[in-house]
């Protein structure tokens, strides 16, 4: 009896190895599957007192850009109706295998500290500012009335990040890496 038990056992550990061991890639290797800019191009709408919707073209971008073995550079610029955005731009590290982008601001009384999620599956990138489906957003700061940073786009809308050394460049780039150098700093004291 306690012999075909362990062989139960250890049959089911086997079956499990496979899925546990995709679910732990090292940080590098995960940005670098995942590394480039995303795009989805989409009809969005405008409503006008008074006279029909008006449709116009918008464009969700997420870059993600490796910036050491732990950190990559992550920007979003979501769209929604009626003009609203969302826009964010950070360091995001290697956290409980996924990146996480904290923002240094620190959040006002009885506001959560902003921090973003990416999380990657075999399909899809997934953005996520909530620490469950139901809780708070914690990055709304950084978004218009009708905007949120639930998102997700799919691995296959992936490209090559072209100008890389204009994005490095970047007000955003900058200031990702300030903050990012400002936290290691404090947090070495």
């Amino acid at each position: 009896m306690k012999t075909n038990f362990l062989a139960l056992l250890g049959a089911a550990m086997l079956c499990l190895l496979p899925a546990h061991a995709a679910e732990k890639k090292q940080p590098t290797e995960l940005m670098h599957e995942i590394d480039g800019v995303y795009k989805h191009r989409f009809k969005n709408t405008m409503a006008v007192p008074g006279q029909a919707d008006q449709t116009y073209e918008s464009e969700d971008i997420v870059e993600v850009l490796p910036y050491d073995d732990k950190h990559l550079y992550l920007r979003a610029h979501l769209e929604f109706a009626n003009g609203h955005t969302c826009d964010i731009a950070g360091m995001a590290g290697y956290e409980h295998g996924a990146f996480v982008y904290h923002d240094p601001t620190p959040p006002q009384p009885r506001e959560r500290a902003c921090a973003l999620r990416l999380h990657v599956t075999d399909k899809k990138l997934v953005l996520t500012d909530r620490e469950t489906p139901d809780a708070e957003a914690t990055c709304r700061a950084y978004c218009g009335a009708r905007g949120d940073l639930d998102y997700e786009i799919g691995r296959e809308a992936r490209s090559e990040i072209r100008y890389v050394e204009r994005l490095k460049k970047s007000k955003a780039y900058r200031q990702a890496v300030q903050d990012l150098q400002a936290v290691e700093s404090s947090q070495a004291r």
